[in-house]
Formats: structure tokens, sequence, C-alpha cells
């Protein structure tokens, strides 16, 4: 039954694609949906999609993306404090069940199956989505809560562009950044580099003491470079080229929780990741290989447990064909290989190594054309010693009228153990098995085609340009959990928990126009019930009960106002209780954090100028991101932009 589902994930395309009577320069209609698309937004029919706008990337280009995340989509982040370790949780899902895809591939360590979001700069990042749902028959193990896409493009610029950056904060925190690009029309090359240096001396209240008394954290010091570099190279008219290489360093402090005495702790961060493409262009089809090389150091040490070395290594390869075997079809298929080697102290000093092939493919259909597109996908992935369940996934959108659209998709996911789960020593248990469930979502979408202004005047309108629900079910076997061995002092993981998550999410944009002012609103509510339903043991008081960490409700709103050089921005979340125990009698306050902040811009001299000034932590709400780990009380940031483009008049 494998083969013959194996056999029909590859040959159905292929034998469409065959047997397809093909137009004369079907090359045309594929540039747009194909030769400048991926799987993500090509193959996605059904998933809701949450881009962060590209203004919010700018205006916080000085920040990590776990900022954005938390502040632009609603995304719960489990943070330990400023620059220190940041997690997400994607409808009620572990952080390892949450891919990190950059430019197409999985960047979470093959360790732990997590990425530090602390850790990713968005000043490196020119479009950042989110997408919802379950998705392993498009990127493979770990999206079974969604994915995380970290994307870049080749800018439209011709001739030497330069753009340089400087920030602060009253946390003794300054930031520099350096854009140097140079293109052409074949080529197109691309230089980022940025340092960031913290003291991250911020006050916050001990509510560990009694009458929470207001501390100064003086153990959280932070220095982070990064170097990232893009080539794009179009070879006449068939051919592209595209050449990435990320290089990265971060040293800190790590401070302890605040029921604790200070322990001394340190952590070294170091990151390289190269990445190829290459890709062919037909008169009917796309040709794609792309490989990749991950590198990740870790060096931990503290004055209790001495230190701990970790290293690992990735490589990638994925050859993929995506074709249109007729004006209404749209289909790919494609191969992807993986080999990983891993070290760490914990492993009592031994290498060990994951290696995999997967085989994927998807087919895309638009029944009626503009109206109703159906999408079916599917993957099967081979790991020595793992029975990997085939995933395959069914999408639909449905235009059912005019700004009337409704999107619906189910689809089985997996997770592979991770390497400490498996090798970690003490507790590692080899014989874990891969977690494995079920997805189900439901969106229905009006955008501002079909939905009518609120009020217009001869000068003024006010509009509804995007409202949206989505509903979704999630199912989990197997889930992978430490607990304390029996007669033993140390934890060791087993496939024990079987968790249930259902919700909603509801998304509102709008914006009010008066001449030269204008005025946008988007505001979201997440709402996420997610529940372990067996005890592990006759002592688990967490059937029926809220995950740990996950909290019911998230909500918030972005107000930005615009008027000539000037833009002032508001926003404002609010995160519901977290509970800290998994019989939920133990729990975080819920809290309410807003920023406000004001930006101008212009041009002097052909260059471009930029000045941002913001208050965080406006009404200086006392709040923890983890048990015992505060969050900064209210603290200014600045910053200025100088954009020095080629053409630039020097007088």
């Amino acid at each position: 039954m494998l083969r013959l589902q194996l056999l029909l994930l590859v040959l159905l395309p292929l034998g469409l694609y065959a047997g397809a009577d093909h137009p004369p320069d079907s090359l045309i209609l594929l540039e747009e949906t194909v030769i400048r698309a991926t799987r993500y937004n090509v193959f996605t029919a059904g998933h809701g999609i949450r881009q962060i706008e590209d203004r919010f990337l700018q205006q916080q280009s000085d920040q990590s993306i776990d900022l954005l995340l938390a502040r632009y989509a609603g995304i719960s982040i489990k943070n330990y404090g400023p620059g220190i370790l940041a997690t997400s949780s994607l409808r009620g899902g572990s952080a390892a069940q949450t891919s990190l895809i950059w430019n197409g591939f999985q960047i979470q360590s093959p360790m732990h199956g997590q990425t530090d979001l602390a850790l990713i700069p968005a000043f490196f990042i020119d479009q950042l989505g989110i997408q919802y749902g379950g998705s392993s028959a498009l990127w493979g193990s770990g999206s079974m809560g969604g994915a995380i896409h970290l994307n870049n493009h080749r800018e439209k610029l011709a001739g030497l562009h330069a753009k340089i950056r400087f920030s602060f904060t009253d946390l003794e925190e300054a930031a520099q950044q350096l854009t140097l690009s140079w293109g052409n029309h074949s080529v197109f090359s691309r230089f980022r580099f940025f340092n960031r240096n913290s003291a991250n001396r911020y006050n916050y209240k001990n509510t560990a003491v009694y009458g929470s008394p207001i501390y100064t954290q003086e153990h959280a010091a932070l220095d982070q470079w990064g170097l990232l570099h893009e080539t794009y190279i179009q070879i006449k008219q068939r051919h592209q080229l595209d050449i990435r290489w990320w290089w990265q360093e971060t040293n800190r402090n790590i401070p302890p929780p605040m029921m604790q005495n200070h322990r001394e702790a340190y952590q070294e961060d170091g990151a390289f990741r190269i990445t190829g493409q290459w890709q062919t262009n037909f008169d009917h089809s796309v040709l794609i290989w792309r490989g990749g090389f991950f590198e990740e150091a870790l060096l931990y040490s503290d004055n209790l447990n001495g230190e701990s070395r970790s290293w690992s290594n990735t490589l990638t390869q994925e050859a993929e064909v995506l074709f249109s075997p007729g004006g209404l079809l749209l289909a790919n298929a494609g191969v992807n290989t993986r080999m990983v080697n891993a070290w760490a102290d914990d492993y009592k000093g031994e290498k060990h190594n994951q290696n995999s092939i997967a085989f994927f493919s998807s087919l895309k259909w638009d029944v009626i054309a503009n109206h109703l597109q159906f999408l079916i996908s599917g993957r099967q992935e081979f790991v020595p010693g793992q029975q990997i369940p085939f995933v395959p996934s069914v999408g639909l959108l449905y235009q059912a009228m005019p700004g009337i659209l409704i999107k619906a998709n189910t689809g089985k996911n997996y997770r592979l153990p991770t390497l400490n789960d498996k090798y970690w020593m003490p507790g590692g248990n080899p014989d874990l098995q891969p977690e494995q469930g079920w997805n189900q979502d439901l969106t229905i979408l009006y955008n501002k085609e079909n939905i009518a202004k609120i009020s217009e005047g001869k000068d003024a309108s006010a509009r509804l340009n995007e409202i949206s629900v989505t509903g979704y079910h999630r199912t989990t076997a197997q889930w992978i959990i430490w607990l304390p061995q029996e007669g033993s002092i140390y934890w060791s993981p087993k496939n024990l928990q079987e968790v249930r998550s259902y919700g909603f999410e509801a998304n509102l944009k709008g914006s009010f126009n008066l001449n030269r002012f204008r005025m946008t609103l988007h505001a979201r509510w997440d709402h996420t019930v997610a529940q372990n339903m067996v005890p592990t043991s006759i002592f688990d008081a967490s059937a029926g009960k809220q995950l740990i960490y996950v909290p019911k409700n998230t909500l918030g709103y972005n107000l930005h106002f615009m008027y000539a050089n000037f833009l002032m921005f508001f926003d404002h979340q609010y995160i519901g209780r977290r509970y800290t125990s998994s019989d939920n009698k133990q729990w975080i306050n819920p809290y309410h954090m807003s920023n406000i902040g004001l930006q101008w811009q212009g041009n002097m001299w052909g260059y471009g100028f930029k000045i941002t000034a913001a208050i965080n932590n406006l009404w200086n709400e006392a709040y923890e991101g983890m048990a015992g780990r505060p969050m900064p009380l209210r603290h200014l940031r600045a910053g200025f932009s100088l954009d020095i483009p080629a053409n630039a008049d020097h007088k």
C-alpha cells in the first residue's frame, strides 16, 4: 500500500503533464504564478496566511522577529526577557511543532527542534509571513501547528545604493545597520551588516519579594553581529541563479529567575547558513534545484554546572519540477534529501546523525476560473528506524460572490523526535516514534471589493478593507513529553500525551482618509483551547486542562496615523492568563501592553532621511514573559536612517 501511495504521489502530476496538449508560449502564463513563487504562495489554498506588513518590518528593523510576531500577528511568544530565549506557539502547539522556513529551507535546530526567535533580526528579512495550520505535506516534519516564513527577494534597484541606520534605547542599547547593494538588468547583489550591543539594564517589579519593589536587571547584556549576502543572476531568459549566505554570532548573559539568587550564566550562539538555487524555465515547465548547508554551535556555561557545548550541521538538497498541464492546472513534484550530524557534551561526547529522503507533490486545479480552486498535496518521508506516515492535504478556495472568499483545508501532520529526545544523556529515548495528527481549517473572508464605505463625503471616507474569521480543530497523538523516570531523579521523553486544540482567529482591517490625512487599523482576536485528553499517569491531573503557557485569548490592534511626512503609530496587545502547572492551579496574570511612536521621513539633496522615536510599555505595566522572568517597565527607543541612492545629488 505504501509503495502504491508513493507511486501515485510522484507520477500523478507527471502523467498529467505528459498527456496534456500545451499551448505555445505558456511560459508567459507561468512567470507570475510559478517563476517568482514558491510552495508558500502557490500551493497553500485553504490555509490561513497572515502577512506582517512591510512598514512594520521597516519600523522595527533593529529588533528581533519575536517582537514583530507578538505585536503585529498576535502569536503567543514564550519570552525570557529582551534578547534572551524566545519561542513561539501556534494554535496550542509546542515550539518544536512550528517550522521556521527561510527561503524554502527549514532552519530550526535538528537537536531540539526549535528556533530561538530572539536570534533572528528583522533587518535580514524582506517578507515575514505566518502559515497557520498543519502543513507537513508541504514542509515536512515540525509543521504541525504552522510555519513561519522568512523570505528575501531581489530589489528593483540599479547602480550602487547604500542605507545606514542607527538606533538606541535607554536600556543602554545601541544598534547599527548598513546595507550596500549594486544591480543592473541581469545581476543584483546586496550585503547587510548589523551590530547590536546592549547592557539590557532595565527596571522591573520583583513580584517574588513582598511589596513588589523595583529592581534593576544587572545580568542580561547582549552582543550580536551578523552579515547577510544575496546575489541574484539572470542568465538570458531561461536561467536564474540565487546565492545567499548568513553569518551570525551572539554573546549574552542569562539572568536568573526572580526567585533565585544570582547565578552567573553565559551563552554563545553561532550560525552559518549558505544556500543556492538554480532555476531553468522551459516553455511549459520550470525545473528548480536548491541546496543548503546550515551549521550551528552553542556554548552554555554557569557557575553551578560548568560548560556545555553542542554543534550541528545540516546538508539539504531538493529538486522540483513545476508545470502547467493545462490552462487550469498547476502541479509540482520533487524530492528532498537531508543529512544531519550533531555532537554535544550531553551526548557523552558522541556524534549522532539522521538522514532522510522525502518525496512530495501538489496539484492545483482551477475548477471554475476565478471562482473555485481545488488543491491536493502529499508527502512521504523515510528515516531509518522511524515509521513515518504518508501525509496528505486537501485545500479549497471558493469565491462565493465578489468580495466573499471561503477557504477550507484538512490534512495529516507529523513531527520526528529530535536528536536531543533520542540521545540526550541521561534520559534520551531512541525508541520514540513521530508525533502525528490531523487538522481542519475553515475561513470566511470579506475583502474591500464587496464592503461598502461606512461614510463618504466629498473629501473623507472610512472603509472596512477586510474582515476574516477562521475556525480550526487539530488533534495530536503520541505527543512527546519528558517525565520523571520511575525510581530515578532523571527525566525521559515518551510518546504519551494526546492533545486536542480548537479555536478561532478573527481579523479586521480598516482605513480612514481625509485629504492628506490617513488612518489605518488592524485588529485581531485569537481564541485557543488546547487540552491534554489522556492522563500520563494515575497522579496526572492534566486531562481536560489547558496546556501550560498557552493563553486562551490574545487580542491586539495596530493604529497608524499619517499626515504629509509624519507617521504616528500606536499598538496594543492583551495576553490572557497562562497556566504554569498542568493541573491549572498556578498561572501568570494576564497583562496589557501598549507602545506609541512618531516617525518623520523626507528627502533632501537626493538623500532619504528617517527619524523615529517610540515609547515601549507606555503604561508602565509589570508583567512576565515566563514565570519568574520579568520584562522591562516603560522605556524609550529612537533611531535615525539615511538612504543614499545611486543617483543622489551630492551637492
